[in-house]
């Protein structure tokens, strides 16, 4: 054997089993951390989004903070039993109020609550006080529209009259129109005391390239013609009209705090059952919901899981639904603790109401299983 022999290198031994690498924990606990970082902070960023939940619940023959939630005056009144619920849903979100992924990922998990985009309800450029205000204007005019759809569903004439609300700066009807304006007629067609007014308004000026306005100002009659203007492929003068009413009863709602126009069918109801003798509920617990228009059209509503939810839980056994909400309120309803009926009219709910108390189940206007739209009752 010789100096210039290759000598044998000793193999490195195999790691036993146990055995650690002195840099592979170090790099495994730093991800691990970064990993855990990055959820965290995914999970506390605010996102574009909505979470709608059951709100609170009212009795609309109830009290409300001590007083009556609804007080009619101007005509005999009679004592009344049961409850008819207006339901209300909660958001959390929305324009000033941020809500984080870790919110939406557990309200897509619970059945009770819908997360919704931001700007499918409000233009990005929306306040909070925005909002607040929008709301209450549209709860001040679902209360007059359900006194309107109550009195003629009990044939108690009235009258309303359609006025100017605000002028749109820059505008045609800038300088010649006028906030309060009594809006009397449009190309001689007539508009006071028609509850239809405000469409025949804005039909005709969708149809007429110059527009003569009759209008009453200061007790003085006038007219003024308009040129409509071509805005987002649509004509207008550029101006808000708003309905006032003159009723034959006085009708007072004491609801602070709640906005929106859904309320407008319970209130009808109540109404009603205020100045016609007996308990329409005959004692038992109705809730629903549905916008409503001055000829007793049912509309559909927003939040109509979260409703359902909110009646079921405070104890309503029959649940009045707009037929567009059917499908939505179907899949949401213990139908074990709650029978849902689909309502097109107030009339049809006013019906209902009152089969159901009287004990007729089987021919109310039940929602069809599969929330299809079906006018057959029973089905």
């Amino acid at each position: 054997m010789t100096d210039n022999a290759p000598r044998a290198v000793p193999a490195s031994p195999a790691p036993t089993r146990g055995t650690k690498r002195r840099r592979t924990p170090r790099l495994a606990t730093t991800s691990g951390v970064l990993t855990y970082v990055f959820i965290a902070l995914a999970v506390l960023l605010p996102v574009p989004y909505m979470l709608q939940l059951p709100g609170p619940v009212f009795n609309t023959l109830g009290d409300y903070q001590g007083d009556p939630m609804i007080s009619v005056s101007g005509a005999k009144t009679y004592p009344t039993a049961g409850r008819i619920d207006m339901l209300t849903v909660a958001v959390s979100g929305g324009p000033g109020r941020d809500i984080y992924a870790s919110q939406a990922l557990g309200a897509l998990i619970n059945g009770q609550q819908t997360v919704v985009p931001s700007e499918a309800y409000y233009p990005l450029d929306t306040t909070r006080e925005d909002v607040t205000e929008s709301n209450a204007v549209e709860m001040s005019s679902s209360q007059d529209v359900a006194i309107a759809a109550a009195m003629g569903q009990m044939d108690k004439s009235y009258s309303v009259h359609l006025s100017v609300d605000e002028v749109v700066a820059d505008a045609p009807a800038q300088g010649k129109l006028r906030k309060g304006d009594r809006l009397m007629s449009v190309n001689g067609k007539k508009l006071d005391s028609d509850p239809q007014a405000a469409q025949i308004m804005s039909k005709t000026v969708q149809e007429s390239d110059s527009v003569e306005v009759g209008i009453e100002r200061d007790g003085k009659k006038k007219t003024i013609t308009l040129t409509p203007a071509e805005v987002d492929d649509r004509k207008a003068i550029g101006i808000t009209m708003k309905q006032d009413f003159e009723f034959p009863v006085d009708v007072k709602f004491n609801v602070d705090g709640v906005g929106g126009p859904s309320a407008g069918t319970m209130f009808a109801l109540a109404i009603i059952d205020e100045l016609t003798p007996g308990a329409m509920t005959g004692g038992k617990h109705v809730a629903g919901t549905g916008e409503i228009t001055p000829d007793g059209t049912v509309g559909p509503i927003g939040g109509a899981r979260q409703k359902v939810a909110a009646a079921t839980e405070k104890g309503a056994t029959l649940f009045l639904s707009p037929a567009d909400n059917c499908a939505e309120v179907i899949a949401a309803a213990d139908q074990s603790k709650i029978t849902v009926a689909r309502i097109d009219t107030l009339d049809d709910a006013q019906t209902t109401v009152e089969q159901y108390a009287a004990g007729n189940t089987s021919d109310l206007p039940k929602c069809p299983a599969d929330g299809a739209d079906n006018n057959e009752k029973g089905q």
